[in-house]
């Protein structure tokens, strides 16, 4: 096993533009690759197989973000800990917290997912569904739920992989399973006609080879990280979880949120109002793995540099960060207003007339939630990896939790039709206030100095 590690764009002491993209672009790369393979399931299942299977699969999304949220609490806080053991050569330490969470995690999903398949029915109600889609629901869930196991195994091999300073490993992993997704996909759904348990055994097969993919890490011989059956500090694991915790709020709240959106929207609008609001889903889902991509990698380069006390290049990341997000987001809003229509029916077959003018109707309301959620995660990863878990958390849970979830019932009762989705918008721009107020109260100098006392 070697320590060795890339010298010119080390997060502690490359320049600081180059080592940001090293970072950047693979995270990028990787998490675009997901949202593409999530974005061209919706393609296939929207237009081959309708609008009532768009709309089964993502009236399973709460419960399933609900799992990832657990997964990711653990990752991002272990990684962002493990980020700091390297950068002070504390090896051994990293490879045993990266243990202690991979195991746990897989011990979770294990004991969750035989459960939910034995009560599946009470889980659909429970979502919100019609009985009338049950039957779609059961063949994709019964399916996705192993895919689930190896997709969350992957996701804490990625995220600890790049604390280990190796981007590239995950990038490929990640685009080696989106295109596997796609073309099998198009294979399944588009040419033998399976349906939609077609797509889950698509994304089965595809996180399978992506997880074996992202194995070979403890072959290459330069890996630092180990991965054995530790003795589990329940310290390290309770500090783990604590710190990841606004990770997890932010998951199991978008889970949450959509369910409550799901309730509301099928009383006002049915099925094909579900299957519109997926349309947004989609939308805001590829924005924040835009913004992830950035986040994630700022995660790694930021725990580095605060292990290290390097406030000077922890200022020049955020920077960098910031500009990249103000950029992205413009960007975003202009290509929604120009390509508008043309993106609802990417989605949604020709038929389905009335889902797609309700899809349009809804990002009508919610367009400037672009502006204002890529610099709320920025904020919320630069307070995770300053240890303060605390403040991160009132943000996410903030964001993604209790603004948006109270003004969609105060909304619903004030405005009339699909008046209760200006809560999404309104959330996040409140949330940011918030957020900005406590970055400021934490910025980097200060937090430093308060770490030195």
């Amino acid at each position: 096993m070697s320590h060795a590690t890339s010298t010119t764009t080390s997060p502690d002491s490359g320049p600081i533009v180059a080592t940001f993209f090293r970072f950047v672009i693979p995270s990028t790369l990787s998490l675009l690759a997901i949202s593409t393979a999530s974005v061209v399931d919706g393609f296939f299942v929207g237009n081959y197989l309708g609008a009532d299977a768009l709309a089964a699969v993502n009236l399973l999304m709460p419960y399933f973000a609900l799992l990832f949220g657990i997964a990711l609490m653990l990752a991002v806080g272990g990684s962002v800990k493990a980020s700091i053991y390297i950068g002070e050569k504390k090896y051994q330490a990293a490879s045993s917290l990266f243990s202690q969470i991979f195991l746990s995690v897989l011990a979770i999903i294990l004991l969750v997912t035989p459960v939910a398949m034995l009560f599946s029915d009470y889980l659909f109600a429970a979502l919100g569904a019609d009985a009338s889609i049950y039957p779609l629901m059961q063949s994709y869930f019964e399916v996705f739920c192993f895919a689930t196991i190896m997709q969350l195994s992957c996701l804490v091999m990625y995220y600890f992989i790049r604390a280990d300073n190796k981007p590239e490993l995950g990038m490929r992993a990640l685009m080696l399973g989106a295109f596997i997704n796609v073309a099998l996909d198009a294979i399944f759904i588009g040419q033998l006609g399976w349906g939609i348990e077609g797509a889950a055994w698509a994304t089965l097969i595809a996180q399978t080879i992506q997880l074996a993919y992202i194995s070979t890490y403890f072959f290459s011989g330069s890996n630092n990280l180990r991965l054995f059956f530790p003795e589990f500090n329940t310290k390290e694991l309770s500090f783990s979880a604590f710190n990841g915790f606004s990770e997890f709020i932010n998951e199991f709240s978008i889970g949450l949120v959509i369910l409550v959106f799901h309730w509301v929207i099928s009383r006002e609008s049915g099925v094909e109002g579900i299957a519109a609001f997926s349309v947004v889903n989609y939308l805001i889902y590829i924005s924040l793995m835009v913004y992830y991509g950035i986040i994630d990698a700022m995660h790694v380069l930021l725990g580095q540099n605060f292990g290290a006390r390097r406030i000077d290049r922890v200022k020049g990341f955020m920077t960098i960060a910031a500009v990249a997000i103000t950029v992205l987001s413009v960007a975003l809003v202009i290509m929604l207003f120009v390509f508008e229509s043309r993106i609802v029916g990417f989605f949604l077959e020709e038929d389905a007339q009335q889902a797609q003018q309700l899809a349009q109707d809804f990002l009508h309301i919610i367009w400037p939630i672009f502006l204002f959620n890529g610099f709320n995660v920025l904020i919320c990863a630069y307070l995770t990896s300053a240890e303060q878990a605390l403040y991160s958390t009132i943000v996410a849970t903030l964001r993604s939790l209790i603004l948006p979830i109270g003004f969609v019932l105060l909304f619903s009762l004030m405005l009339p039709g699909v008046g209760f989705l200006y809560a999404v918008p309104v959330a996040e721009a409140l949330a940011f206030l918030f957020a900005f107020i406590f970055f400021i109260y934490q910025r980097p100098a200060v937090h430093v100095g308060r770490t030195n006392i």
